[in-house]
């Protein structure tokens, strides 16, 4: 899911569905915003937290490192872009070591 921003709105709309009980893996670009709110921060956890809880799992992650992707803080400069890629551990085979 590439949506350039609109992922946060799509998340929660795909949340109030039953579309993620067949869904096996999730690839996504998330974006932060610039320096954004604690409340903003809360939001955006509280939705990756509600994948967890329908059984995904963060399986690798990484930071975009886009040239306007990144904004400066007073330790260097930070990313407000990640590429995540989740899987649904329900379709995991429960029987395998």
């Amino acid at each position: 899911m590439d949506v350039e921003g609109a992922e946060w709105r799509s998340l929660q709309n795909v949340l109030k569905s039953t579309v993620l009980s067949r869904v096996k893996q999730l690839s996504m670009e998330i974006h932060v915003r610039q320096k954004p709110s604690l409340a903003k921060l809360l939001e955006y956890w509280t939705i990756l937290h509600k994948l967890e809880e329908r059984g995904f799992r963060r399986w690798h992650w990484t930071i975009n490192y886009h040239a306007r992707n990144m904004y400066a803080v007073s330790t260097g400069s930070r990313s407000y872009c990640y590429e995540m890629v989740y899987i649904n551990t329900n379709f995991l085979d429960k029987n395998q070591n």
